[in-house]
């Protein structure tokens, strides 16, 4: 079985490789996402700072943090990839909120039937390649502002549709761009 969670205790900020699958919004959508944020941030005021645009995703399954990333974890997560039926299906953010004290706060919305096929059928396909994802629940959400001191309860915000038709597995680096590994998308 391929660990994939905190290898050794915690890695130096400086080597850390986070490997994650996530769903990456429409290049349409990122400017109605940032409003939202932008109207959450206007209206219930967190003291904390908005992300960019390009950083907008769905975390769909968390695969861990390493010093040093081992080699064959993303052949494996490639390989559970490739064995993911995708179909498209449509996701709805209808709120906003945080997680408690950890400075996040996410737009999010119930987890379609699409969302929750395609979560299933990533566990079971990791599962499959031998790969251990960090267990957590799922509570889908899009991060939107870091370092908040201020929680959010539910707040509701306009309906966007978030048309969902590809996956990508991702390397996470301090201070550097994601790194698309490798992208799946419906046929």
């Amino acid at each position: 079985m391929i660990q994939a969670d905190l290898l050794g205790g915690a890695p130096s900020p400086a080597n850390l490789h986070r490997l994650f699958f996530a769903l990456f919004p429409p290049a349409s959508l990122r400017d109605r996402i940032a409003r939202a944020a932008g109207e959450v941030e206007r209206l219930h005021p967190s003291g904390g700072r908005l992300l960019k645009p390009d950083r907008y995703h769905l975390t769909l399954r968390f695969l861990g943090d390493f010093d040093p990333l081992p080699p064959s974890l993303p052949e494996a997560a490639r390989a559970a990839g490739h064995a993911i039926p995708l179909r498209r299906f449509d996701w709805s953010l209808d709120h906003a909120g945080s997680f408690g004290g950890n400075g996040v706060r996410w737009l999010g919305g119930p987890a379609s039937d699409g969302l929750q096929a395609l979560w299933s059928d990533m566990g079971d396909a990791l599962a499959r390649q031998g790969v251990r994802v960090v267990r957590q629940g799922f509570a889908p959400h899009l991060t939107v502002a870091r370092d908040a001191r201020a929680p959010l309860g539910r707040a509701a915000i306009d309906p966007i549709s978030w048309p969902v038709d590809g996956f990508a597995l991702v390397e996470s680096r301090p201070g550097r761009p994601y790194e698309i590994l490798q992208r799946w998308e419906a046929a």
